[in-house]
């Protein structure tokens, strides 16, 4: 049916004609703004990082000069072949490979089952355990790190492997975002499987486990940037060459080239970051997707 026209006075169709623009010449200032604010927290945010590739890539004598320059008269790429030359990184890089990895795998397998056991499992006492590991997760590591050092040196473990992946591996948070995750699962395919035959466990791996990719996915990389930055621990477990992380091995490079080679120190950390930054930048999206779904369900 046709929408009948109804006919309307000059003035206000001149009214309306006006409003359009009006509102955009309103409109423009605020969205004029928010794009400066964007570009000036971007230039805070990603400017140190710029820099420090920019310098890691000049000579000695320039990543000193003052003023300081922004471009590299010459591109000295050799400094970063030198950086594995004065220092072992590739054992670094090695030890820092193995321990995110395994850390990483470790804490979202049994963030997984602890995640899934909290949600849909029903024990004597499961609410108040879970309400005792989110106040052990408020409790600062410093706290807690002099007794860790006496139980991991009882057992030997101190400047080995072990001691740097088992006590990485349970983690308070993910067993959190599984556990949100999964109180917001449809029952009814678990029903389903159960219907089936399947077992608790059966269900868990063939039912539950492939449709968490969103969650797994943001957990791992969550966890994986936690133990390749982690710092603190690392540094109280191991003290000899052969098991430092790329962490680790900024501090000895430091020591061992003091202030005097100012764009080496930077081309060690531009090594250190750099994979970071990739996987961050690659996999943002799935990151937020999966704190959203894990956190509001």
């Amino acid at each position: 049916m046709a929408t009948p026209i109804t006919a309307s006075a000059p003035g206000e169709v001149a009214v309306g004609r006006a409003a359009g623009p009006s509102r955009r010449r309103r409109r423009w200032p605020a969205v004029v703004g928010r794009h400066v604010a964007l570009i000036i927290a971007s230039v805070i945010f990603f400017g140190p990082f710029v820099w420090m590739i920019l310098t890691s890539l000049k000579s000695n004598a320039e990543s000193t000069v003052y003023p300081p320059t922004i471009v590299p008269a010459h591109w000295m790429w050799d400094n970063f072949a030198q950086v594995f030359t004065d220092a072992p990184f590739g054992q670094f890089y090695f030890n820092s490979v193995l321990t995110s990895v395994l850390s990483t795998a470790g804490q979202v397998v049994t963030s997984a089952f602890a995640g899934y056991a909290f949600a849909r499992i029903r024990f004597p006492g499961r609410t108040v355990l879970f309400v005792v590991l989110l106040g052990a997760l408020l409790v600062p590591f410093q706290v807690v790190f002099v007794p860790l050092v006496h139980l991991l040196s009882a057992f030997h473990w101190l400047n080995s492997y072990q001691g740097l992946i088992v006590p990485n591996i349970p983690s308070i948070f993910g067993v959190f975002l599984f556990r949100q995750f999964f109180l917001g699962f449809p029952a009814e395919l678990e029903d389903a499987a159960k219907i089936d035959g399947c077992g608790l466990l059966k269900r868990f791996v063939l039912v539950i486990a492939p449709l968490s990719r969103s969650v797994v996915g943001a957990f791992t990389i969550l966890s994986f940037i936690y133990n390749w930055n982690n710092f603190f621990y690392q540094y109280i477990i191991v003290n000899t060459t052969r098991y430092m992380t790329v962490q680790l091995g900024l501090t000895v490079f430091q020591s061992q080239q003091g202030n005097s080679q100012f764009n080496l120190l930077m081309a060690a950390s531009t090594l250190a970051v750099v994979p970071v930054v990739i996987v961050f930048l690659i996999f943002q999206k799935q990151i937020v997707r999966g704190i959203v779904l894990g956190g509001l369900q």
